[in-house]
C-alpha cells in the first residue's frame, strides 16, 4: 500500500535470518549505464493493476528516497501531490521484504530520459542502514549481509565519516587533499570538484554540457588532470575532472574499479580492487554538447556549446529533442553509443520534425 507518511531514514527491509547466516543475500538488480536499478514489486491485490513493479535507482549520494507521482498512480490508483510523502508496504525485491519504504514524491521523468530506462524512484543510501551493503560493479551485484567492518587499516577499510551520514572518503592530489562523497548516482563521473580552474590540467577546462540533477540542470566543465590522484594506496592515473558548484564527488568511473562495502553503523567503507594488476585509467569524455531542460515531449535544448558534435551537426537552441537513434529517450535502453560513434537526434523545430546525425568525439581527451 502507498499512503501519506513522514520521511524517515530507518531501514526499509527485512530478510530471513537463516538466509543471512548462510551467505550474503543478492538483491535483484539491473546495471544501466553504470547505475544499479532495483525492481521493487508490490504484492498483488484484487482490483489493482497486474504490473505493480517500480524501478528504483540506488544512489549512495542521496540523503532521501523519492518516488514519481505517475508511478504511484500506476500501481495504486492514488494520486499524490509533489509535497506529499509516500509509504510503500507489503512489497519485495527478490528475497528482500519491503516493510516501509518512505519517500518524497518528485517528478523523475527527466532522469528516466537521461538514463534511457524507466525510473520510478530513487533509493537513498540510508535504505539499507541495518546491513552491510556491497556494490560489486564487476559482477553487477548488490549484496546484503549481517556483521560489521573491522577497524580502518588504511589499505582496504577506511573511515567514511563526513558532514552527514552518507559515505565520504579523502582523495589526495600532490598539492591538495579533498574529502569527497562516494556517489553511485554519478555513474558517468570520475571526480567532480569545485574550482576546477585551480587544478593542474592537461588543457584548460572547457564547457562539456550539463548534468540532470533532481531539481535543476547544472552546467559542467571538464578537463583531464595532469596529476595523478590517490584514494588510500590506490593510484588514479590522470583522472578526468568535472566541475560542480556543490558537493565534490567520487563517481562511478572510479567506483567501477572496486568492490565497495558500506557499514553505516560504524561509518566505515571497504574498497577492494577488482583487478589489482591493472592500472586505474580513465577514458576520454564524450558528450554531444547540448544543454537540456525538461519538456513534456522530451528535452528542450536550452543551449548548444560551441565546437561540439551538436553545434557542428546543426542543433539549435529551442529545438525539442524527442528520440536518440530512433528510440524514445526514456526507452532507448542501457547500451552506450554505437561503434560508429554517431548519434541520430530526432527533434521538433518550429513545429516540424527533423532528424540530425551527430558525429561524436571526445570533448576531454
Amino acid at each position: 500500500m502507498i499512503q501519506h507518511a513522514l520521511l524517515a531514514i530507518a531501514s526499509l527491509l527485512s530478510i530471513g535470518s537463516a538466509a543471512l547466516a548462510a551467505e550474503p543475500v543478492i538483491v535483484p538488480t539491473e546495471i544501466c549505464r553504470g547505475y544499479f536499478l532495483i525492481p521493487i514489486t508490490l504484492s498483488p491485490r484484487e482490483g489493482y493493476p497486474e504490473d505493480r513493479t517500480l524501478w528504483f535507482l540506488h544512489d549512495t549520494g542521496a540523503s532521501s528516497s523519492y518516488v514519481d507521482p505517475d508511478s504511484i498512480e500506476r500501481v495504486s490508483g492514488i494520486r499524490l501531490g509533489l509535497r506529499d510523502r509516500a509509504n510503500i508496504r507489503d512489497a519485495h525485491a527478490g528475497p528482500v521484504s519491503i516493510n516501509h519504504l518512505q519517500a518524497r514524491v518528485g517528478e523523475l521523468d527527466h532522469l528516466a530520459r537521461a538514463l534511457g530506462h524507466p525510473i520510478d524512484g530513487i533509493l537513498s543510501f540510508g535504505a539499507f542502514s541495518d546491513f552491510l551493503l556491497t556494490l560489486d560493479y564487476e559482477l553487477g551485484e548488490m549484496r546484503l549481509e549481517e556483521g560489521r567492518l573491522p577497524r580502518p587499516d588504511g589499505v582496504t577499510v577506511f573511515d567514511a565519516d563526513g558532514p552527514d551520514y552518507r559515505p565520504w572518503m579523502v582523495v589526495e592530489f600532490p598539492d591538495r587533499r579533498r574529502r569527497m562523497l562516494i556517489d553511485s548516482g554519478a555513474a558517468l563521473t570520475s571526480l567532480a570538484v569545485r574550482r576546477i580552474d585551480l587544478y593542474d590540467t592537461v588543457e584548460p577546462p572547457r564547457p562539456t554540457g550539463a548534468s540532470m540533477r533532481l531539481r535543476q540542470v547544472e552546467r559542467r566543465s571538464g578537463a583531464r588532470s595532469r596529476q595523478d590522484a590517490r584514494i588510500g594506496p590506490n593510484r588514479l592515473i590522470a583522472p578526468t575532472l568535472q566541475s560542480t558548484p556543490g558537493t565534490e564527488l567520487i563517481g562511478g568511473e572510479v567506483m567501477r574499479h572496486f568492490i565497495w562495502t558500506f557499514d553505516q553503523a560504524t561509518e566505515r567503507v571497504r574498497m577492494v580492487r577488482t583487478h589489482p594488476e591493472r592500472p586505474i585509467t580513465f577514458e576520454p569524455d564524450y558528450d554531444h554538447g547540448m544543454v537540456f531542460e525538461p519538456h513534456r515531449l522530451g528535452y528542450r535544448v536550452e543551449a548548444v556549446i560551441d565546437n561540439t558534435p551538436a553545434s557542428l551537426g546543426g542543433v539549435q537552441a529551442g529545438d525539442i529533442v524527442t528520440a536518440f537513434n530512433g528510440q524514445p529517450l526514456d526507452r532507448r535502453g542501457c547500451e552506450g553509443p554505437p561503434p560508429s560513434n554517431t548519434l541520430d537526434v530526432s527533434l521538433v523545430r518550429n513545429g516540424q520534425p527533423l532528424t540530425l546525425r551527430l558525429q561524436l568525439f571526445a570533448l576531454v581527451e
